[in-house]
Formats: structure tokens, C-alpha cells, sequence
């Protein structure tokens, strides 16, 4: 009798390095989404902290509009909580070729750093009229005269 060949062993599945080199390609991929997640929420914080920032700006612009007396030339500032934090203002008036106009610059910074302001805004303040040019004042107004239902 002959003796009887050698049977081929035929197996099926990957081979360690196979495996291996799959989990590298996983872990690489996972690792690039993981980044882009980080940077996404740190821009969306950088967003909403410009987004605030220019809240606090627009709002001291608008008391400075609303309120009675001329803003003087210099430097004012304060301190302001909006969405529970601290901010810090500083608005700059000077005056401008016109007297009856002046710009303010209005940075602002969070509390926790002052001197790094977040965003900055310009404006110019006018003046108040006592009254509008060119309108006549109420007093002096013309009735209209009536419309007559006839002529052609």
C-alpha cells in the first residue's frame, strides 16, 4: 500500500496580521473624528462667546443712545453679567469733525480675562435736536382742506 498524501489544510478567516492592521485603521479613524469633535465644540464656545460678548456691546452702545446727557470725551467702563457670566466693558467717545457727533469704541472681555477683549464695536452717537429740521412744529400745522365729491 502507498502510502496516502498529505492533505492540504484549507482554512478559512484572517490572519493575525490581517486583524491587526484592521484595528490600526479603526483606531487612526476614530482618533481623526474624536479631533474634529474637540475642535467642533471649541469653536462652537468661541462662537457663543463672541456672540455675547457683542450683546454686552450693542446694549451699552444702546444706553449710551437712550440716555439724556451728551456722552463726554474719554474712557468709561464697567461690569456686566449676561448669560451667567461676568463681562467687562469699556467704551472710548471722541470726538469727531462734527460736533454734534461722536464715535464710541466699546470693547469687551470676560471678567476672567480684562485685558483680552473678545469682541470690539464702533458707533457714533448724534446728538438730540430740540426739534426736527425742516418739520413745521404741531402748533402751526394746516388742516387739510375737505375733499369735495365733485369736478372732473
Amino acid at each position: 500500500m502507498q502510502p496516502a498524501p498529505p492533505r492540504q489544510r484549507i482554512e478559512s478567516g484572517f490572519t493575525l496580521i490581517e486583524v491587526l492592521v484592521a484595528l490600526a485603521v479603526i483606531a487612526i479613524g476614530l482618533v481623526a473624528v474624536l479631533a474634529v469633535a474637540a475642535r467642533s465644540g471649541r469653536v462652537d464656545s468661541d462662537l457663543q462667546q463672541q456672540t455675547f460678548a457683542a450683546w454686552v456691546a450693542s446694549n451699552q452702545l444702546e444706553r449710551m443712545r437712550l440716555s439724556p446727557k451728551w456722552p463726554d470725551i474719554g474712557e468709561s467702563d464697567g461690569k456686566v453679567t449676561l448669560a451667567d457670566q461676568d463681562w467687562k466693558w469699556k467704551a472710548t467717545v471722541v470726538k469727531t469733525q462734527d460736533a454734534d457727533l461722536r464715535r464710541v469704541t466699546i470693547s469687551v472681555a470676560t471678567a476672567d480675562a480684562p485685558d483680552d477683549p473678545v469682541t470690539r464695536l464702533l458707533g457714533f452717537l448724534g446728538r438730540s435736536l430740540s426739534k426736527p429740521v425742516g418739520l413745521p412744529s404741531p402748533g402751526n400745522q394746516q388742516p387739510h382742506p375737505p375733499k369735495t365729491g365733485g369736478g372732473r
